[in-house]
């Protein structure tokens, strides 16, 4: 993290440089350039001793430059010494952060401890009513399995019913067909009786004219007979 990385940059091989912080976060500048003013020392030493080594005669203008630049870099450092002593706020906000998220952790933790028991109380009496439950299901399952034992003998008994009515209707249906043959016959019989009872009505009404009219010409002979008969009675008195 950035403000982790800003918090190391204040822990280098160096002596440590201490700073006053007032409280608006802002330091005292002259008084940390006096701290920083021996360590920047034999920077300075050296880079003069250098200079006298390498070139007989000193640069004012070059050694001014160097110096600057030592300062600046100085500044530099100060600055970002600043900014990280800025952050070391937001650091220790987050490692409080960090410490609160761990009690509450071990608080859940421990919350998860005390009611386990619990739980396997709620989880036993759980099991226990499910027991209850299954021991009441497959009883009432044998009594479902009871009830439909005794449909399915009610079914078949209504079945052997249905195939001995079955039977009878086809048997009373045999029956009437047999009856209604019968009558067919008896009737055609009858038919034939009176037929044969007219045909013979006819012959005897014939017989009986044929009678009648032999008779009446029998009588018409007897009477012409007797007329004849009286005729040549009477003539022979005379």
């Amino acid at each position: 993290m950035p403000i982790f990385t800003g918090f190391r940059q204040l822990f280098t091989g160096r002596k440590p440089v201490e700073l006053n912080v007032d409280q608006s976060g802002q330091t005292d500048s002259d008084q940390t350039a006096q701290e920083l003013a021996p360590e920047l020392a034999p920077e300075l030493d050296s880079g003069l001793a250098s200079a006298s080594t390498t070139s007989p005669a000193l640069d004012p203008v070059a050694t001014i430059e160097r110096l600057e630049s030592t300062l600046q870099s100085g500044r530099d450092v100060q600055d970002q010494t600043l900014e990280a002593i800025k952050r070391v706020p937001l650091a220790v906000t987050e490692l409080e952060r960090m410490a609160s998220g761990q009690k509450e952790l071990a608080e859940a933790i421990r919350s998860l401890e005390t009611t386990g028991e619990e739980r396997m109380k709620a989880e036993s009496a759980v099991l226990e009513r499910l027991s209850d439950l299954i021991e009441r299901e497959t009883a009432l399952f044998g009594l479902v399995q009871t009830q439909l034992d005794a449909n399915q003998q009610a079914v078949e008994k209504t079945a052997v019913r249905l195939e001995e009515v079955a039977s009878a209707i086809h048997e009373t249906a045999r029956t009437n067909r047999a009856t209604g043959e019968a009558m067919e016959a008896m009737v055609s019989e009858i038919k034939d009786r009176e037929q044969r009872a007219e045909d013979r009505a006819g012959a005897l009404q014939g017989w009986v004219v044929t009678c009648v009219v032999a008779c009446i010409a029998a009588t018409a002979a007897s009477l012409a007979l007797a007329w004849s008969v009286l005729g040549s009675t009477l003539g022979s008195s005379n």
